[in-house]
């Protein structure tokens, strides 16, 4: 009997469970934050309120334990209202700016002072670790969108190019593609040896009942009676009777 558990088939479902574990959470995350990216709206695309997003400038390059560089991956915690008004001095902001040509561009440095009217927060006054001076314009607290929580260096580019429908290709479809044409081709060999493995078995078979039907009429022939031997009586006859008329 075949075992239904081949090298092959094994090998092709660690495969497929590795691209599956590795693949199908970036597809996801990246999709989202696609989806979410055309959405519009001032915040930057977010998976479960964390937005990933890349550091293209060196100003928070730093000694401080959570200073990051140019090239850096940075998480930014999604904030409410009213989580904005737990915001401290040292807290790493990211805050949107609006260009002349109306884009808006994300900004992460840290507070330096937190300006307050009436015991609510109104705006901060931000810094970059690497800057010697603070930035000239206060940030209204609406502008900030959130919280800067981690940070890791050297991938930002690379994770922002896995966002676009490119790396997508590249990183996801490719690799995708790539194992479901292996596993076709697997099969259809699979199948094209189950087959030629078919026809010598059919042929073993036809062989083996041709032996025995062949064996069966041996046998049939051997089991029939000899025949028997003419009597002894009807010779001797004849040679009595010519000795009589010899005696006569």
């Amino acid at each position: 009997m075949q075992n239904k558990f081949t090298k092959g088939g094994i090998a092709a479902a660690i495969v497929m469970g590795v691209l599956t574990v590795i693949l199908l959470p970036i597809l996801i995350i990246n999709i989202t934050l696609i989806i979410k990216g055309n959405m519009g709206g001032v915040a930057p695309p977010d998976v479960f309120g964390i937005a990933p997003l890349a550091v293209t400038s060196g100003s928070m390059e730093g000694d401080n334990p959570d200073s990051f560089d140019e090239g850096a991956l940075i998480f930014v915690d999604i904030l409410t209202d009213e989580e904005k008004q737990g915001l401290a001095e040292g807290d790493i902001v990211t805050y949107y700016i609006t260009n002349d040509d109306g884009s808006i561009a994300y900004v992460t440095h840290r507070i330096l002072i937190v300006n307050r009217s009436n015991g609510n927060i109104t705006g901060f006054t931000t810094q970059g670790d690497a800057n010697n001076v603070p930035d000239r314009d206060v940030v209204p607290v609406e502008n900030v969108v959130g919280k800067c929580v981690g940070s890791v260096g050297g991938i930002g580019a690379f994770a922002m190019f896995l966002q676009s429908p490119g790396g997508i290709i590249v990183f996801v479809g490719i690799p995708v593609v790539a194992f479901i044409a292996y596993d076709a081709v697997r099969i259809t060999i699979n199948n094209r040896k189950a087959k030629a493995q078919s026809a010598v078995d059919e042929t073993i078979k036809d062989k083996d009942a041709e032996i025995a039907r062949l064996r069966a009429l041996v046998e049939q022939q051997n089991a029939e009676p000899a025949a028997q031997p003419p009597e002894q009586g009807e010779s001797s006859g004849g040679d009595d009777g010519q000795n009589e008329n010899m005696q006569s």
